[in-house]
């Protein structure tokens, strides 16, 4: 088992060389969807060969803020919490998990999740990068893996709800069947902004159907 004060200690050291063992990890922020105005909680999640013993990462939401961090992954059903610096645009996220129960098979798993403010002004079809720096990560034999780092990203979109009465539903559909093809500057139901009402569109609205949209 890991010694939480060692693993504190780890985390804070900048180099990430490899040294043996049969797999490495992928530690990845989601690329996500949101709408003009909506919070959302973006996964960071890694992809294990061994158990997790500890983690720490800078993420970066380039123009917005990390309001808070979710331990909200399976390692930490107990209710044991990292260590985070939010809210902040530049937000420090470590970890140790130093309760056996907490263990998780190895495989594709979310850590945490960044919830960030999505602001209302935003034109659709602004990607906004989440960077990753100064990762960290370490198996629970205390071994440290060799790492692959993957940004993530949110995709703004116009609100799904095109009549504005606080659901998505089939009345928001027909409106944006009838307005299929190309779009005006100011047609509502171009979710992304692209110019034209299609595919896109529709999945999107759909993806959203029966929320606030």
């Amino acid at each position: 088992m890991f010694n939480h004060v060692l693993l504190a200690s780890l985390l804070l050291v900048p180099s990430m060389s490899a040294i043996a063992g049969d797999g490495g990890v992928v530690l990845k922020i989601a690329n996500v969807n949101a709408t003009r105005g909506q919070t959302v909680a973006v996964p960071v999640g890694a992809e294990t060969f061994d158990l997790i013993g500890g983690f720490g990462f800078n993420a970066m939401p380039v123009g917005l803020t990390v309001e808070e961090v979710l331990f909200n992954g399976p390692i930490f059903s107990n209710g044991w919490e990292g260590w985070d610096n939010a809210p902040s645009d530049n937000a420090r996220v470590d970890a140790a998990c130093i309760f056996t129960e907490d263990q998780v098979a190895p495989g594709d798993h979310p850590l945490v999740g960044l919830v960030i403010e999505v602001p209302e002004f935003l034109d659709p079809g602004t990607v906004i990068p989440i960077l990753l720096a100064n990762v960290q990560f370490f198996n629970y034999d205390s071994t440290i893996p060799t790492l692959e780092a993957l940004d993530g990203s949110i995709t703004v979109f116009r609100t799904a709800d095109l009549n504005g009465n606080g659901v998505v539903d089939s009345a928001d559909l027909g409106l944006m069947i009838a307005a299929w093809g190309a779009a005006k500057k100011s047609a509502i139901a171009d979710l992304n902004g692209d110019g034209s009402i299609n595919g896109l569109d529709l999945g999107r609205l759909l993806d959203r159907w029966a929320t606030e949209g």
